[in-house]
């Protein structure tokens, strides 16, 4: 099945010599919040308390960076990073919280929480950054904020499947989806196995699961790949290779894909068809980390690139060609012209909650 026109999507495919071609652009990097104001964003008292998360702060020098908070501290140091790479743009993605059925917030329930308005505030304050929003179609209103959110000029919306609790392949969401595509928003879903954060269903992030927005004719981008652990009890990769044969409107990111435990994945990826590798964007998912004992003969033992991690991210999966458009294409997906300044979002309204 196809949603692009053959020229389109050879024009996205073969990107040299374009604007696209010669920017990097990470479309998948992560901000959090510590939770000092609950409304700009906050991980819950449990994940606070995790050991993960304790070890994390000890052993980051997150502690060490400027700012009288954590939430600032962990938002200076992104900022930091983005503007000593090589990067030209990053999109940094808001997180939203778990919803009740009936659409009320369920705040208990989430543990991982960033809002829209934190992202538009990153991307006034340091013009790399794309604000890339996070919308659970399950709230009441979702379609509304979906229209604030691309006023504001967000070109992308992601959705967390496992996290949220969001199955794609809801009827329900089908207006959701319309809009987007509509609004010319960009959506991405998280695929293959969750593990940093308390989940609703590991089955939810099933890349065949994709199907219907996938019909609405949008682009989508399917996050990871399907990748998942090695230790994973299934293995969700092959089954975006299959819909990516099916849909010419599916892309998908190369997030936490250099990490210890998915490093398999770049070299099995590697293999696929160039046509395959033509729609692969590049992400980082920062600030995890990526794994650079796994790929020292890609890299050499001390890259240059080892001083940022945007950087060595970068370095590690552009070892794997996979195309000349890789890091760059994805502007053109979200309609932005790497010569022109990124429209900067209003001001938002104080007090406002998602």
């Amino acid at each position: 099945m196809s949603h692009l026109g053959k020229a389109e999507q050879a024009d996205i495919a073969e990107p040299a010599d374009t604007a696209e071609s010669t920017c990097s652009v990470d479309v998948h990097t992560h901000i959090f919040c510590w939770g000092e104001n609950p409304e700009e964003g906050y991980l819950s008292e449990n994940t606070r308390k995790a050991w993960k998360t304790r070890f994390v702060l000890r052993f980051s020098g997150i502690l060490k960076e400027p700012g009288e908070t954590i939430s600032e501290k962990m938002r200076n140091r992104l900022i930091r990073h983005i503007q000593t790479s090589g990067l030209d743009y990053a999109v940094v993605l808001a997180q939203d919280a778990v919803y009740h059925e009936d659409g009320s917030r369920n705040d208990p329930d989430t543990h991982f929480y960033v809002s829209n308005d934190h992202v538009f505030n990153l991307a006034r304050d340091c013009s790399q950054v794309l604000p890339g929003c996070s919308i659970n179609p399950i709230r009441s209103d979702a379609l509304k904020e979906l229209e604030r959110c691309r006023a504001a000029g967000a070109r992308l919306v992601k959705l967390h499947t496992a996290i949220q609790g969001v199955d794609p392949s809801r009827a329900e969401f089908d207006p959701f989806y319309k809009l987007a595509n509509e609004l010319g928003v960009v959506l991405m879903f998280h695929t293959g196995w969750e593990h940093s954060c308390k989940v609703v269903s590991q089955q939810f992030t099933d890349p065949l699961k994709l199907e219907r927005p996938l019909d609405h004719g949008g682009p989508v981008i399917a996050a990871h790949c399907g990748s998942c652990a090695w230790y994973d009890k299934e293995q969700y990769y092959p089954r975006f290779v299959e819909m990516m044969n099916r849909y010419e409107n599916l892309f998908g990111d190369t997030a936490i894909m250099a990490s210890m435990n998915r490093g398999f994945s770049l070299r099995r990826m590697r293999r696929e068809e160039e046509w395959l590798k033509r729609r692969i964007l590049h992400g980082s998912d920062y600030p995890f980390p990526t794994a650079h004992l796994p790929f020292l003969f890609r890299t050499g033992l001390f890259p240059s690139e080892r001083k940022n991690p945007l950087d060595l991210d970068l370095r590690v999966k552009r070892s794997f060609k996979f195309g000349p458009g890789y890091a760059g294409q994805v502007l053109k997906l979200l309609g932005v012209e790497p010569s022109s300044p990124v429209p900067q979002p209003p001001l938002s309204t104080p007090g406002a909650r998602e």
